[in-house]
């Protein structure tokens, strides 16, 4: 008797299709078997993996190669030539380790033979076929869904937490659209993925997993970017303040064994080696201070301050008015030596040339590589011009000042630590701390 392997393989979007099943493949695989009387020496089964994928990325195929090369195979059998391989330089990879044990495959339902010239010629033939078949269904499907991008229409079913989709279109989910906004929000005033998933549970009941908190941090759906499309959906965020929670995501705040609230944990940074430095308590005098654990943990910093946090925040205090009134000297005169180009009606006529050029393709006007070649300078383009727009954006001034009106000092002195702590991380984006005890920061515009 010999001894086959069950090869069962069907791609996501062919699991509907009837007849591609994994239980029907494997039923029909059985069945064969036991008509021919072989020994069943394994199923090897890989569900929602496209014939195109490398062979390495088919957990089933590896699993079942490496019984190959235990002796444990005489023959593969599957059902068609294209559950076994799409992608001829894939299929000869996997085909040169079965020839090396002397192994064999065939499938059931069509007439390919291995052991003959002639065979092995038609079986690279139909592989060409069935390769240049997928290639060609898969630029069909990029051209669909560049069309559903253009018309801001969902690519699948899928939504991101705080959505929902409505008409073909995205939009915020009302049980939940308070929640997320309140997510988000807290962690920009606090940097803490736990205390924004604190505060949607607790005030919205929308319970938040740190996987998928640290998810939606990243994630640029929430200013209204997806599927690499601007606008998509309506936005949470702003772009700046997705940009912010980025750099804040980079210093989140830890937790300290002592529960003591330390002002500037995670903005702070050594001048001299650029580590992030961490926040200590004197154990007489009980006072907080930072140093650089380049030095004193991994000996690997030259600097040895240790500064403490009052005098840090008084520096800050006494300079920060000042700071904020020499950035908006500065912008004036970056935004005075620019050209006054107005780049969003050159965008809009790139945008415009590029869905005429859509629209040719789609006709039948253009071919896939005349369209390819005309297109790649486009989106150059308006990455370009996209890059230059930023640039001239005025920075947030107005949250700053809102922050710093009259009599500000006195009143961040009577906040708690915990909403002390969140002023300065609102206002501060990074703390530089040199040997010298020299203190720089940047503000967070």
């Amino acid at each position: 008797m010999k001894r086959v392997a069950l090869y069962v393989r069907v791609s996501t979007a062919e699991q509907s299709i009837h007849g591609l099943s994994l239980e029907t493949q494997q039923a029909s695989l059985e069945e064969w078997a036991k008509r021919e009387q072989a020994e069943i020496a394994g199923r090897y089964i890989d569900p929602g993996i496209s014939a195109r994928k490398k062979a390495s990325k088919r957990p089933g195929l590896q699993r079942m190669l490496e019984d190959v090369r235990a002796g444990k195979i005489d023959l593969i059998v599957f059902t068609k030539l294209d559950r076994w391989f799409r992608n001829v330089g894939e299929y000869y990879k996997v085909q040169e380790v079965l020839e090396q044990y002397h192994v064999d495959w065939k499938t059931i339902y069509e007439d390919y033979d291995t052991s003959t010239a002639a065979g092995r010629l038609k079986i690279n033939i139909m592989l060409s076929v069935a390769q240049d078949e997928a290639d060609r269904t898969s630029e069909r499907i990029k051209v669909v869904f560049d069309a559903k991008r253009e018309r801001r229409e969902p690519l699948t079913g899928n939504c991101p937490t705080g959505y929902r989709i409505e008409g073909r279109k995205l939009l915020k989910d009302e049980e939940t659209r308070e929640a997320v906004a309140a997510f988000f929000q807290k962690f920009l005033a606090s940097g803490s993925v736990s205390e924004a998933r604190a505060l949607a549970w607790e005030e919205h009941r929308l319970r938040i997993e740190y996987q998928l908190a640290s998810k939606m941090l990243g994630s640029p759906v929430y200013y209204g970017f997806y599927y690499g499309v601007p606008d998509m959906c309506p936005p949470y965020i702003t772009k700046d303040e997705f940009e912010k929670i980025q750099a804040l995501r980079k210093r989140t705040v830890r937790k300290a064994k002592d529960s003591r609230v330390y002002l500037f944990s995670g903005l702070t940074v050594c001048g001299a080696c650029g580590c992030r430095m961490g926040g200590r308590t004197n154990k007489r005098g009980g006072t907080a201070f930072y140093n650089c654990p380049g030095r004193y943990i991994r000996r690997t910093c030259g600097s040895s301050v240790n500064l403490s946090e009052r005098k840090i925040e008084r520096y800050i205090m006494e300079t920060i008015d000042g700071k904020l009134s020499q950035y908006k000297i500065d912008f004036s005169r970056l935004r005075s030596t620019t050209r006054g180009r107005n780049c969003q009606a050159e965008i809009s006529a790139v945008k415009t040339k590029l869905s005429r050029l859509k629209d040719l393709y789609l006709n039948e006007l253009l071919s896939l590589e005349e369209y390819r070649r005309d297109q790649e300078p486009l989106r150059a383009r308006l990455a370009e011009l996209a890059e230059e727009a930023g640039s001239m954006e005025a920075p947030d001034f107005g949250r700053a000042e809102a922050l710093l009106s009259r009599g500000w000092q006195s009143a961040c002195e009577g906040l708690s630590p915990l909403s002390r702590r969140d002023f300065w991380r609102i206002l501060i984006k990074e703390i530089r701390i040199f040997p010298d005890r020299r203190i720089e920061y940047d503000l967070a515009l």
